[in-house]
């Protein structure tokens, strides 16, 4: 650790001659609200290497505090340099590859990806034998690709795309033209800037098959459709590698040869070589320091730069599904596996989008032959809850989607865990499924708040079109501390026995649980409280209540509890009944101290 002492105005004056390194010590000053004056600034700086992310490599980090009259205020940075930089041999981060087509970029990616499956033992190894998928493009040729009908049943690498449609796609396969495509090959000059950089990518990459929706699925075969979207979880799962066009909105956009610039750094400092050894000879580099609360933020609070591709929900499974992606986002070209994510060449990278748990992470077609141990179904819980929540706040162009566009996902949780899907929900945890809380959007019409024609059993959230959350994680591994009402029944029936992970036309759910009926439930301060009457004739709040709707009921529903633990805080379902004596969920509710349940009467009542 290093500390020195230097009077205010000293910083303001390097300020205006231009020194960044002044001018971020400035900015922390003025964020402990020190005012211009005559006062001394303490400022200790520590060099440290740290492993900043579970999917991020060691990185060395700029520890800063400054301290004036006692009170202090402590940042960190992300150090990194060029590599023809004195200062190189120090630190391992480089600035960001901005030009992503070049012979030297697609090497860096292959090399990326050969490292992977030669040396990462948690990482899924390529299957030799593994079957391409029922129709893929030769990219042998890029300028004249083919489409290759295999049947299912001739053995491959392959690579598949990931992208945003956006629009229209002006050529895809249709029952019209897939002789005409087969028989005489793709024109590449019809195809979308998107799909023409992934075949290109993939012949740079050398990799000879391609998997892309638009050309491998008859988009006007509802009987194809259904069979392919089927295999989805499969064809990502067992692919090779997926091409991620995570900065592109549009098909016609493309990915490849999008302006990129390098970030720009929160100050640039000399570093003073002691070593006498280096063999470069010089003594004085330039490193840069970036700020690590906009290291990876600069369009969205999530850690990461918001790109178009993490707002559709058909991609979600295509991120998590595969063993290994490349990703061409807004900044640079991305490599994540299950067991790192990196930047090629050494830049800084930013922790992995939404990845499945090791356990999960698999692509074997079979059931698993053991039983999850406590801290593995706790891991699949957690990123169960996490996807859901992601997936729920994504768009999907038809109503019917919601489930299908996760039906890939719902398929390996399934084949790991060996629970049963019941629209969204999970068969062994269904009372905490029952649980979730909307995401209500104030702008929206209340009307849009649940598709116009069915899509799923109220209880599920499926249902509705907000996003949605979960609080009870925990309750996989303190399930002794909860009593639970009776699942009596639940059943759904499928639009096609084929896709037991898609659309649902019913559905129903029989309880026998602890029933209030005429709550008294008020508002205030835009949130809903559920009130009980006191001996003494005044109301006390006893737990709060989320609608599903903007538009809440303050009459004709029932609160019905699910669970409640040791201490007696219970949750449950708020529910408002139908004409034929069955009832729909219109929110959740959470109480506390409730030992009145018990009081309540316990009966059967069916929800859809």
């Amino acid at each position: 650790m290093y500390t020195y002492d230097t009077p205010y105005e000293a910083v303001q004056g390097a300020v205006r001659r231009g020194c960044t390194w002044c001018g971020e010590l400035n900015r922390l000053i003025k964020m402990l609200g020190y005012p211009p004056g005559e006062t001394t600034v303490t400022v200790f700086v520590g060099l440290d290497d740290v492993d900043n992310h579970s999917w991020t490599p060691r990185q060395s980090q700029l520890e800063v505090r400054v301290v004036i009259n006692g009170k202090g205020i402590t940042n960190l940075y992300h150090i990194y340099t060029v590599a023809d930089d004195p200062a190189a041999v120090h630190f391992s981060a480089r600035e960001q590859i901005t030009d992503l087509c070049t012979p030297e970029s697609f090497a860096l990616a292959r090399e990326c990806i050969d490292n992977c499956v030669k040396f990462h033992a948690d990482c899924q190894s390529p299957d030799l034998f593994t079957l391409l998928p029922d129709r893929v493009i030769d990219c042998s040729d890029p300028s004249n690709p083919r489409l290759i009908l295999t049947h299912g049943t001739q053995p491959g690498l392959y690579i598949t795309l990931s992208y945003v449609w956006g629009i229209d796609q002006p050529l895809k396969l249709t029952t019209s033209n897939i002789e005409e495509i087969v028989g005489h090959g793709i024109p590449i000059s019809s195809l979308p800037r998107t799909i023409r950089d992934a075949i290109f990518v993939t012949h740079s990459l050398k990799y000879r098959y391609l998997w892309v929706d638009a050309l491998c699925i008859i988009q006007d075969s509802d009987a194809d459709k259904l069979k392919q979207i089927c295999q989805m979880s499969r064809i990502y799962r067992e692919s090779y590698l997926t091409i991620i066009a995570a900065s592109a909105a549009t098909s016609r956009e493309g990915f490849l040869r999008q302006t990129r610039l390098q970030r720009n750094p929160s100050a640039r400092v000399p570093f003073h070589n002691n070593n006498p050894r280096d063999p470069t000879g010089s003594r004085v580099g330039i490193v840069s320091l970036l700020n690590t609360h906009e290291a990876y933020s600069p369009h969205g609070k999530s850690g990461l730069p918001v790109e178009p591709i993490d707002s559709r929900a058909w991609t979600l499974q295509e991120q998590v599904l595969p063993s290994r992606t490349l990703i061409y986002d807004s900044e640079t070209l991305k490599y994540n596996c299950q067991t790192e994510a990196v930047s090629i060449g050494q830049a800084l990278c930013g922790p992995s989008r939404v990845r499945l748990p090791r356990i999960l992470a698999c692509s074997t077609s079979g059931q698993r032959s053991k039983e999850l141990s406590p801290q593995e179904k706790w891991e699949a819980r957690v990123a169960w809850l996490e996807i859901v929540a992601s997936f729920t706040l994504r768009w999907h162009s038809h109503e019917g989607d919601k489930l299908p566009a996760l039906a890939g996902v719902a398929e390996q949780f399934s084949r790991v865990t060996g629970d049963s899907y019941l629209a969204g929900l999970w068969k062994k945890s269904l009372v905490p499924d029952l649980l979730w809380r909307a995401v209500r959007e104030k702008e929206l019409d209340p009307k849009s708040s649940r598709p116009a024609r069915y899509r799923a059993p109220s209880w599920s959230w499926a249902s509705v079109n907000w996003g949605v959350y979960y609080d009870n994680a925990t309750f996989m591994v303190n399930a002794s501390k909860y009593k639970q009402m009776e699942v009596v029944d639940c059943w759904v029936s499928l639009a096609a026995v084929e896709a037991p992970f898609g659309e649902v036309t019913d559905g129903s759910l029989r309880i026998k649980a602890a029933v209030l009926r005429e709550p008294f439930v008020r508002e205030k301060a835009g949130r809903w409280e559920l009130m009980v009457l006191n001996e003494d004739g005044k109301h006390s709040q006893i737990g709060n209540v989320h609608f599903d709707d903007i538009g809440p009921r303050t009459s004709g529903i029932v609160f019905v509890f699910l669970q409640w633990d040791e201490d007696w805080n219970g949750e449950g379902l708020v529910l408002e009944e139908l004409s034929n004596g069955r009832f729909r969920r219109v929110g959740m509710v959470d109480a506390y101290q409730a030992r009145w349940i018990y009081d309540l009467e316990a009966v059967v009542i069916e929800i859809v």
